[in-house]
């Protein structure tokens, strides 16, 4: 980052911060007012939250953007609920505002920053910025969000993260989020972590109401990625969208894939969204023929 400062106190606060600083925190390092609106005047600071600039140009970035939230709610403040749980990458999708949370009476701003006004939130940091610990982050995003949670725990356990007595531990009484949490544990599915998308968890879950063996997904089978195997019963199922396998040369691939796999013993059928939404019962009586009948 360029020098634009005099005061190396400065520069190094705003490197640690991604670029962003706070008027008050300017005022803090004992910046005079008159200077800073000189800098901001002069375009050295630019203003991209109520009270929250940035070093010359306002380059964006997640990063930039965490610590821009973080900053506008004030000390104390840290990423939490849906944005604390992607930027532990526990869900594949940040929310459409970052999220934090603060004691300080803080105004959310529309469509940027939402803000959670609490007490006695459980904080770490990550990269820096300032963020509601794993556990804390899975009690809110079970307030707010609880079909999130059951993909996040799978992937604290697909990373060897989970640590089930810690979340328990972490659901005391009156905290929010806590029965959901527990529910959640109790279901707890680590196959869900190797799906990939709505359709296949979709799957999965009708695989444990249809009470059908659970079965790998995405496996590498014979130099291919399938949806989901069964190696004891040799059996794929390809799980057709159809945003992706409409086409003629998507629909030549598959046939392409079903010889290789054919050709190994491997057998094949495939069933799509409108199947096993409009006739499940069909679609789970011709699994457990394909199954065969020792089921």
């Amino acid at each position: 980052m360029e020098n634009f400062w005099c005061d190396e106190r400065v520069t190094a606060l705003v490197r640690r911060q991604c670029g962003r600083v706070t008027w008050s925190q300017l005022m803090a390092l004992g910046v005079a007012r008159s200077t800073a609106s000189q800098w901001a005047a002069t375009g050295r600071l630019t203003r991209v939250l109520p009270h929250v600039y940035a070093i010359g140009p306002a380059i964006h970035g997640p990063e930039a953007g965490r610590w821009e939230a973080a900053l506008y709610a004030g000390p104390g403040a840290a990423l939490s609920h849906r944005t604390a749980a992607h930027t532990w990458g526990l869900i594949k999708y940040p929310p459409a505002a970052i999220e934090v949370s603060t004691e300080r009476r803080k105004p959310s701003i529309e469509g940027v920053v939402r803000v959670y006004r609490r007490r006695d939130v459980m904080r770490t940091t990550y990269e820096g910025v300032p963020i509601t610990t794993v556990a804390q982050t899975l009690l809110d995003l079970a307030r707010v969000e609880p079909a999130l949670v059951p993909r996040a725990l799978a992937t604290l356990d697909f990373r060897r993260q989970l640590d089930v007595n810690e979340l328990l531990a972490a659901c005391g009484s009156g905290r929010l989020g806590s029965g959901a949490l527990r529910a959640a544990l109790k279901k707890h599915q680590p196959a869900l972590a190797y799906t990939n998308g709505e359709f296949e968890e979709r799957f999965l879950r009708w695989c444990e109401r249809w009470k059908v063996p659970l079965p790998k997904f995405n496996a590498r089978l014979h130099g291919l990625t399938v949806d989901a195997y069964w190696p004891g019963y040799g059996l794929v199922v390809e799980l057709d969208g159809y945003d992706n396998h409409s086409s003629r040369a998507q629909l030549r691939r598959d046939r392409e894939r079903e010889l290789i796999l054919r050709a190994h013993g491997v057998r094949v059928v495939r069933y799509d969204w409108a199947l096993m939404h409009r006739h499940p019962a069909a679609m789970h009586a011709d699994l457990m023929r394909q199954l065969g009948p020792e089921i």
